[in-house]
Parts: structure tokens; sequence; C-alpha cells
């Protein structure tokens, strides 16, 4: 079942029924995608593209208290199955993929909570949408989303989570890429640019003038015939031979050709906007070059998101009692090996993890509560774990005979 399959089964508010569906000022109110430029240029879609697989390695959860307020990860319960595998046709990858990309491609991020009839989260679906618009209908908000291939559905805005960024103008949307488009355009034409001046350099360019009066069929003959003695490829000579009756003139062909700075520049105006840099989109970045981009661009996403899931996932009430969807960014922290170590060998007398998060920090498969993996660790002479500390500490009344 697609996600056009699903919208069809759901409860539409219908405008031709009420007559009464007001636009709220449609010239403010009406987005528009950036009409597909943006994600036609190739250093876009690859800050896009670094962007969403970074966060794409976060990990979602759900927690709840339990007795003694001590939270612990939920795995029974509907939305805990659902952010394990969001939808039948996407892992927790691919969604957050999606969802990433969607917001730093057109500002406005949208998912849509799937439920059975008893009200339990099914299933979470991205929508990707060509224009999306905000309209009153009776008093109530509505969505309309013009979907691909020219299918429109309207839902309650109540019923969607939306992600925005550039939050400056609109109360309830995203501003436009419209500060970023002469950059835009700036680049697709270099980009043409580039590829106009490979194709005239390739190009020989000169006049051939007839030095008498000629009939017109026969200096297109005497044009052809010019062009296959001396411009074929097999003129390996390279000399061109000319008669009294023609004078050749060659024209040097200049193409502008885009320099390196300049290319440099805009890429760089880029980098900014999205908050990235080249090393971040090579892959080439040390440990103090990525910790920049995880604190500017990576965590404050995915602080986000999960506030906006906590908050349409769980009532009121839910909340209350310590129920929310947590965004596990372990993954996306980059810590070489001798950083690791230090944080080991920093915090080892100070009984702060426990030994399964000892051994995540080194890549190892946790080890599990039936074998220890829960407890926490705390270096005396050797590695011990708390509870034998404890045991170990001498108690008032206690005397050494």
């Amino acid at each position: 079942m697609g996600l056009l399959d699903i919208f069809k089964r759901q409860k539409k508010f219908s405008e031709k029924e009420s007559g009464k569906a007001i636009p709220l000022n449609i010239n403010c109110w009406n987005y528009r995608r950036f009409h597909g430029e943006l994600l036609d240029i190739d250093v876009i879609v690859a800050c896009i593209d670094a962007l969403a697989r970074n966060l794409a390695k976060m990990e979602l959860t759900s927690i709840r208290q339990v007795q003694n307020r001590v939270a612990v990860t939920d795995t029974t319960s509907d939305v805990a199955r659902v952010l394990k595998r969001p939808n039948p046709y996407m892992t927790q990858y691919d969604f957050i993929y999606k969802v990433a990309a969607l917001y730093y491609a057109s500002n406005n991020a949208f998912i849509w909570p799937e439920y059975d009839k008893e009200a339990n989260l099914v299933a979470l679906w991205p929508i990707n949408y060509k224009k999306f618009e905000l309209r009153e209908v009776d008093g109530v908000i509505v969505a309309r989303f013009e979907l691909l291939h020219n299918h429109f559905y309207t839902v309650p805005y109540s019923q969607v989570i939306h992600l925005r960024r550039h939050f400056f103008n609109d109360a309830l949307m995203g501003d436009e890429n419209t500060p970023f488009k002469p950059i835009a355009e700036l680049m697709n034409a270099q980009n043409q640019g580039i590829i106009e001046g490979i194709k005239s350099s390739a190009i020989i360019r000169g006049l051939l003038k007839a030095t008498q009066v000629m009939k017109e069929e026969d200096i297109k003959a005497a044009r052809e015939r010019f062009i296959q003695d001396n411009l074929n490829a097999t003129n390996n000579g390279g000399v061109m031979v000319v008669d009294g009756k023609f004078d050749y003139k060659q024209i040097d062909s200049k193409p502008y050709v885009v320099d390196a700075e300049t290319r440099a520049e805009t890429k760089k105006a880029a980098f900014d906007y999205f908050g990235v840099n080249e090393k971040f989109l090579q892959n080439s970045f040390t440990a103090e070059e990525y910790e920049g981009i995880y604190e500017g661009a990576l965590e404050p996403f995915a602080m986000y998101l999960q506030s906006a899931m906590t908050i349409f996932l769980f009532t009121d009430r839910q909340r209350g009692f310590g129920n929310k969807v947590q965004a596990n960014m372990a993954k996306l922290k980059y810590q070489p090996l001798n950083t690791v170590a230090n944080v080991i060998n920093t915090t080892k007398e100070l009984g702060l993890f426990t030994r399964d998060e000892y051994r995540e920090m080194l890549g190892y498969e946790p080890l599990g509560p039936d074998r220890g993996g829960d407890e926490i660790m705390i270096a005396v002479n050797n590695y011990q774990n708390a509870d034998d500390v404890d045991a170990n500490v001498p108690q008032e009344g206690d005397s050494n005979e």
C-alpha cells in the first residue's frame, strides 16, 4: 500500500461541501519549492546528502520511566515498534535521511503519522510535496499538499509533524530559499559555462573568403570541399591548402572559463548556507573540525526532531510520566580511538559508565544485562563494578584486627 492509498483512507476536509474555505493571506502562506533548481546543482546536493546521511546514523528510541523515576528503553509500545520500522518501505535510516533531506532542501519537512482504528500508531510517512499551503476551513486550519503526479490531499494541520528551518517571517512556515537563489543561479551558469567552453574549444572556426564573384552553389561546394580536405581528422599533417580563389582567415575562439578562485568562492557560499565545509563533504575532517559541524548542525537537528516527535506522539499525561522520543547521537559523534582511550582513562575512577557503554565507545557489541553489561564500572586497583566497591568500603564500627 502506497502513501497515496493511505491518504485516500484518511478523513479529509471537503472544501466544496462547506463552501467556507478561506485562504489565510494567500500571498504570505502559499509556499513553493525552489522549482528544482536547488537539487540540480552538484554542490548543493552534496551538502544536503552529507548532512542527511550523517544525521541518519542517529537512533530514535522510545523512553519511559518506571519506579523511582528510572528511565528505561521502551520496546513493546506501538511507538517503539514504529520507530524501529517507520513504514513498510523505509528503515529508520531511510526515514531520518528523507526527513533531513526535505528539511534542508525546502526548509519545511512534514511527517504524517498513520493510526489504526484503535488509535495505535502504525506508520510514519515523510511527505514529499511539490506545493503546500494552509487554509482555514470552518475555523480549522488544514494543510493542502500537492504531491507528485498532480495528486492533492487535504488533512488537518494538527495531524502532521512539521519541522521548519529559517523560521523568521511566517507564523507557521519556514522561509523559502530566496536568499540563496542568486548563488544557485550563479552555480548553474558556471556549470553551463564550463560545458560550453569545452564544446567551443573543440571547434576550429575560420573565415573562407572568395576573392572573386561566384555562384551560390559554387561557394557551398567549395566550403564543403575545404572542410573535407583540411578540417577532417585524417589531415594528420595539420597543413591547410587554399587556392587563389579563396582567402582563409583563422578565428581564435577563446571561450570564458570560470577560474578556480571564483568557483571556490561560490562553493564556499553554499557551504556557509548549509553550515558545512568541503572536508565534511569529502570525509577528510579531523575530530576538531567535525565537532564544529556536529555542534552547529547535526546536534540541533537531532534535538529538534526528538522534541517534535515527543510532543506529537505522546499525550500530555504520557509525557508527564516520562514518555519521550530520544535521539541517541552516540554514532553521530566522531571519536578517534585515542580520544575514546582518553575518555575511558579520565572517567575510570568516577563510576560514570557501564561495561556496555565502554564497549560501545570502542565499537564492540553490548554484553547485555545477563552478562553484567549494565554494571557501572569503577577502577580502584583494577576495574570492579560499583556494588563490589561499596561492599568493600569500611562501615562505621568496623575494626581491623
